[in-house]
């Protein structure tokens, strides 16, 4: 702000300036330049009454004069900052609309809230849930998954602890992303997979069904094609990629259909345990050197063991909420 002249500022100190000029010189007396000048003035006419080179302003209201000028210099710095503000709040204000109004258009993808909502399929049963933008997923038993009340802008996240199938909607510009609980992820635009990572279970498996997923851990990541399976052992950290004959086969389970297809006795315990909420206790160590291959629609468990006794030498005993499994030498 250029500075007034000295007529100007001497009219002011003087009470004989027009409100325009007392206007003027105040807002000028905000300024670094004014304040500084003010300053050297009233140390000035200070050393000048202490030396005895000026008289006492006796006869003049020297105090209303300073207390008029501060009054002014505050009136000054509150317009200053009452125009500072408004220059910043006026775009926010607008830019605030047009993010809001886009917003609403979104379905309220650029303010979601982080509040994380979790559905859990308890072990016996099983769940299916459909997304905001279409995508359906089905918990198998002894599964959750948390995902946010919207998804974000640039993609759709959720957090898997257990085994889901995915039909994902497609969309290229809000990629979907599966969390497993051992930090790996897949990431895909728009497919149908499965993702088995059970917390308690030492790998991690992807099965693509159609379309294209990557698989991440760490550093190292992996695309998959369809009808592959991919296997990451936790323990050794490494993954292992397979084709599949029949990858269908692989999500039977959404459909309320066991199917085993040379799996081991481990893998089928703890299959079952989830299935039928029980616990196996097997009694003899060699039982787990059989292995299966069943594809049956939901059965009772007494008829589900039958079935596993047909294939196998093993006998089978249900006791409350325990299955007792011995060989039959």
């Amino acid at each position: 702000m250029k500075r007034p002249d000295e007529i100007t500022l001497r009219r002011v100190l003087n009470e004989k300036a027009t409100p325009d000029e007392a206007a003027e010189v105040a807002a000028w007396f905000a300024t670094d330049e004014g304040q500084s000048w003010l300053a050297a003035e009233f140390d000035n006419d200070a050393r000048q009454l202490e030396s005895g080179a000026m008289a006492p302003l006796s006869d003049i209201p020297g105090e209303e004069l300073l207390q008029r000028i501060e009054h002014i210099l505050t009136r000054a710095r509150r317009r200053r900052l009452l125009l500072r503000v408004a220059a910043i709040l006026i775009p926010c204000a607008l830019i605030l609309g047009l993010w809001a109004n886009l917003n609403s258009r979104l379905g309220g993808a650029l303010f979601s809230a982080d509040e994380q909502q979790t559905v859990a399929a308890a072990v016996g049963e099983r769940k299916e849930v459909i997304f905001q933008d279409g995508t359906r997923i089905f918990l198998n038993a002894g599964s959750t998954i948390s995902y946010p009340e919207r998804f974000g802008l640039s993609e759709r996240r959720v957090q898997l602890d257990g085994e889901a199938y995915f039909e994902v909607a497609h969309n290229p510009q809000r990629p979907f992303v599966v969390e497993t609980s051992d930090n790996a992820s897949v990431r895909v635009l728009g497919t149908e997979f499965d993702v088995k990572a059970y917390r308690s279970d030492p790998t991690i498996s992807v099965v693509l069904i159609r379309g294209s997923v990557e698989f991440a851990r760490g550093a190292s990541s992996y695309r998959l094609e369809p009808s592959q399976r991919l296997v990451y052992n936790k323990q050794m950290g490494t993954s292992s990629i397979e084709s599949l004959s029949n990858a269908d086969q692989t999500i039977l389970w959404s459909r309320n259909t066991i199917c085993f297809r040379d799996t081991p006795m481990r893998e089928v315990v703890r299959e079952l345990e989830r299935w039928y909420d029980v616990q196996f206790d097997v009694t003899d160590p060699e039982v787990y050197d059989f292995t299966f291959s069943l594809q049956t629609p939901n059965l009772p468990l007494r008829e589900l063991l039958d079935e596993l006794e047909n294939i196998a030498p093993i006998r089978c005993s249900v006791n409350h909420k325990t299955v007792e499994i011995h060989s039959v030498k």
